[in-house]
């Protein structure tokens, strides 16, 4: 690591970075006119493990007036966080540990596939997530995209570069009986709170700006209205709209929630939050879980209680519909996702009879037997291996 001493002349202070040369005990150093010149170029030493030829190309591309893929960054993040403040801290987050010492300081204008394959390399040494990878790589992309349109730059160098795969594993799902014993179990003034979780899967962000005038009734069904959802962070937090056009919706309510939210907002005033904390204030999800709901569900031993948050609420809500047999279409309004690739991708295999329906399916095209398949006679994993046991003996 390199070092930065401060000594003063006879006419002004200086600063000095000491390093030692790559693979040798001798000392080097060089002295600068001010101090954020000296920190600039100790990172590079130290980002290149004192190779000096590389801090002095990373040293001669921050002097150039090209702009650089850290401009883009700023800008990309900038005009994509559109006033919401954790997606800026979040975007900023990543932007300043991974991208700004390790790529920031090239040239957008000269920067070729070759570097953010090299750049991939790098943050995979880092032991960063897949995840974690592919979210900064999407910044980079989108912020070369934005250069692209503008005409910038001529051609967006991330394109076709591979990126570590990503392992989708699928959430657990909580099941009835435990958001029963969670119900009965966590403090009674946030017991509705988790059955209007469950009972319409909300996001986390939509419940805690609910009004009570959100709530009302048309044609004898009663409604929860999503116009809004939570921003920011901290005492900070305030409502803005919806993650997306989507998520602007009306979430009917079956008779024995609506019952019980009708009940409870005749307590209170149009204008007063649907759900508090205890003591009245704003909902806040940290104190929430850690105060609340993680100790409930570790103390009655409730199954996946080590992954249980409020979002399983939600993923709970999802996935009793779609094994209900709700159109996914309906589910997915109703979630308020984008569109239903979302909601196929991550819960169509708990759709019942689904095997079924595909193989009367095939069975019209091409069966001499057009005899419809029973969807109601799921096969149990015994008649499975029976039937594909047929098959195999060609019987």
């Amino acid at each position: 690591m390199a070092s930065i001493r401060k000594y003063s002349t006879t006419k002004a202070n200086k600063w000095r970075v000491d390093w030692r040369k790559p693979g040798s005990r001798d000392k080097a150093s060089m002295t600068f006119d001010t101090e954020a010149e000296a920190r600039m170029w100790k990172t590079m030493l130290d980002e290149t493990g004192s190779d000096v030829i590389e801090a002095g190309r990373r040293w001669n591309a921050a002097q150039s007036k090209d702009e650089t893929i850290e401009d883009l960054v700023t800008e990309y993040i900038a005009f994509q966080s559109r006033g919401d403040s954790r997606t800026l801290k979040d975007y900023q987050a990543l932007q300043r540990n991974h991208i700004t010492n390790e790529i920031g300081w090239k040239s957008a204008a000269s920067v070729e596939a070759k570097d953010l394959r090299k750049y991939v390399k790098t943050l995979l040494a880092k032991k960063l997530s897949p995840k974690t990878i592919r979210n900064i790589f999407t910044i980079v992309s989108a912020a070369f995209n934005l250069a692209v349109q503008d005409r910038r730059v001529q051609a967006n160098p991330c394109t076709g570069v591979r990126l570590p795969t990503l392992i989708k594993t699928e959430p657990p799902i909580i099941a009835q009986r435990d958001i029963d014993v969670i119900m009965k179990a966590i403090d009674p003034h946030f017991s509705l709170l988790i059955r209007t979780l469950a009972g319409t899967g909300l996001r986390w962000s939509e419940s805690e700006a609910l009004l009570c005038s959100d709530l009302y009734h048309r044609n004898g069904v009663t409604y929860i209205r999503v116009s809004k959802a939570m921003k920011g962070t901290g005492k900070g937090r305030h409502p803005g709209p919806p993650k997306t056009p989507a998520a602007d919706r009306d979430i009917a309510l079956d008779d024995d929630l609506a019952e019980a939210l009708v009940n409870h907002v005749k307590l209170r005033s149009l204008d007063d939050h649907m759900f508090t904390m205890k003591r009245g204030g704003k909902m806040s999800y940290l104190g929430f879980t850690a105060k609340y709901l993680i100790p409930t569900v570790e103390r009655k031993d409730v199954d996946v209680n080590s992954t249980i948050r409020c979002h399983s609420f939600r993923h709970y809500h999802a996935s009793v519909l779609v094994a209900a047999g709700v159109d996914p279409i309906k589910v997915a309004q109703r979630l308020g996702h984008t569109d239903t690739t979302i909601t196929l991708n991550r819960y169509s295999h708990l759709r019942p009879g689904a095997d079924f329906e595909t193989l009367q399916a095939l069975n019209g095209i091409w069966g001499d037997n057009n005899e419809p398949v029973d969807p109601g006679a799921a096969a149990q994993s015994d008649d499975a291996s029976a039937f594909l046991g047929s098959i195999l003996n060609g019987s």
